[in-house]
């Protein structure tokens, strides 16, 4: 998948354009904010030396003090994110350094893609393709690779590789006996 904002890929302000068309046009959409500025701090690491610094210090005060203390959402300038990617609900959403998220994924609340152990690096996070859907709840942990077209449902732990196409749940709720 090609680096958004790398040269080869579409410009800054048409990747911003598709994840306003797929937030529902609204420029209220935190999952909006959250992705604009994750594209402007990613689009930072390449700018030309002398917007670097001014586009950092904008990009770390929005990026800490609005997107992750009011909406919860923290996604490292280092990520590869894909085209048209949806943030759906917008509580503790965590994508780590070096992850790699398809195009048109669709991630909802309280979701955590990291790495299990140690510290970040692009061999300890997960590797997720294209389409995938990540329900609430869930965590993709480690150095995982997820299919494109994958289902993940609400309160899920993933931590082996998930093949293209398919849906993973969590164990579903047991009614247990009523203590007396």
């Amino acid at each position: 998948m090609p680096d958004p904002g790398s040269a080869a890929g579409p410009s800054l302000g048409a990747l911003i354009r598709e994840d306003w068309i797929n937030h529902g046009r609204s420029f209220v959409h935190p999952g909006l904010h959250a992705l604009v500025a994750y594209r402007v701090g990613h689009w930072r690491l390449t700018a030309p030396a002398w917007l670097r610094s001014p586009v950092g210090i904008l990009y770390k005060l929005v990026n800490e003090i609005v997107i992750r203390g009011l909406y919860g959402v923290e996604i490292a300038d280092e990520a590869v994110i894909g085209r048209r990617v949806r943030i759906g609900h917008h509580q503790a959403v965590q994508i780590p350094a070096f992850c790699v998220l398809g195009d048109d994924c669709l991630i909802r609340h309280n979701v955590t893609i990291g790495f299990a152990s140690g510290t970040a690096s692009r061999d300890a996070v997960p590797a997720i393709g294209a389409r995938v859907e990540i329900g609430p709840g869930s965590h993709l942990l480690g150095p995982i690779e997820i299919g494109d077209d994958v289902r993940i449902g609400p309160n899920s732990i993933v931590t082996v590789d998930v093949p293209a196409g398919a849906t993973v749940f969590a164990a579903p709720a047991r009614v247990m006996k009523r203590a007396t």
